[in-house]
């Protein structure tokens, strides 16, 4: 029913012009969509991947000839840097980027966006930039730590610069990260998320006595980075500093319940050694 529904609603919009180009394009193509609730045969997906895996592999210089499994076994060789770009470039040749159930969705800066739009928006210039630069540069660029300036280089704008950087810059991820890819899979995928043993002590997770209490405190986090106001590095400043509940209680209102207040305690400060 969805293609007879989306004419009706398209229809309903007045004058041809004022439905814009998508439509007319949709009236084209609606045959896609009128598929797209058949699973497609499994000989059809893996050779798509393979497609795109080759795709990726002859745009990072490799040999155009080559078999996926070669593909394969050759990227499975290279450092582990360098595999995480190539599975980058097969995401963004396909016109996708990575989501919140993979790791590069933190390790390419993705977790720095507020909102879905600005993941997309990223997205797009990420696939500008592998359009303006070498492989290799890329991947010295993301081996050093130095995406954003690479991004800069090309004249290249993120729309959350300060996260951006903040994320990528640093030689070591911040457990804040992992926290928010957490929350962010589990509203993805619709399923639980495992956490790293750092989220677990560093945000109070280790401290609930039961599976309700745990629902509690990631709604308590998703309400806060679903927040304007929500800042992730701000987050992790008060955890090092022992105060969670003190900072989140200005984003996140109606956290008087005492048990937040035991959940958000963590081992932090850490005493000073001389």
């Amino acid at each position: 029913m969805l293609v007879d529904e989306i004419k009706t609603a398209f229809y309903k919009l007045g004058p041809e012009q004022s439905r814009g180009a998508y439509f007319a394009w949709f009236l084209q193509n609606e045959h896609i969509v009128a598929l797209a609730g058949q699973p497609l045969p499994e000989k059809a997906t893996h050779d798509a991947a393979d497609a795109a895996l080759l795709r990726a592999w002859r745009f990072t210089g490799g040999s155009g000839w080559n078999s996926a499994e070669n593909i394969k076994a050759a990227i499975a060789r290279k450092s582990v840097e360098e595999q995480n770009c190539h599975v980058l470039y097969n995401l963004l040749l396909s016109k996708w980027h990575p989501s919140p159930s993979l790791d590069l969705w933190v390790n390419f800066g993705f977790a720095s966006c507020r909102v879905q739009e600005e993941e997309m928006w990223l997205g797009r210039l990420y696939q500008r930039l592998i359009h303006m630069c070498t492989f290799k540069e890329f991947c010295d660029a993301y081996r050093a730590h130095r995406l954003p300036h690479l991004f800069d280089s090309k004249g290249l704008r993120v729309n959350n610069p300060v996260q951006f950087r903040g994320l990528l810059q640093s030689k070591w991820k911040k457990s804040v990260w992992y926290l928010k890819k957490a929350i962010a899979h589990e509203d993805f995928a619709g399923e639980e998320s495992e956490m790293v043993p750092a989220v677990l002590v560093d945000y109070g997770f280790a401290n609930g006595r039961n599976g309700s209490q745990k629902r509690r405190l990631k709604k308590v986090y998703k309400d806060f980075f679903d927040s304007p106001n929500g800042d992730p590095l701000a987050l992790h400043e008060a955890a090092i500093k022992g105060n969670i509940h003190g900072y989140i209680s200005t984003v996140v209102k109606d956290l008087r319940d005492p048990m937040f207040q035991r959940l958000m305690k963590n081992p932090y400060p850490l005493p000073e050694f001389y």
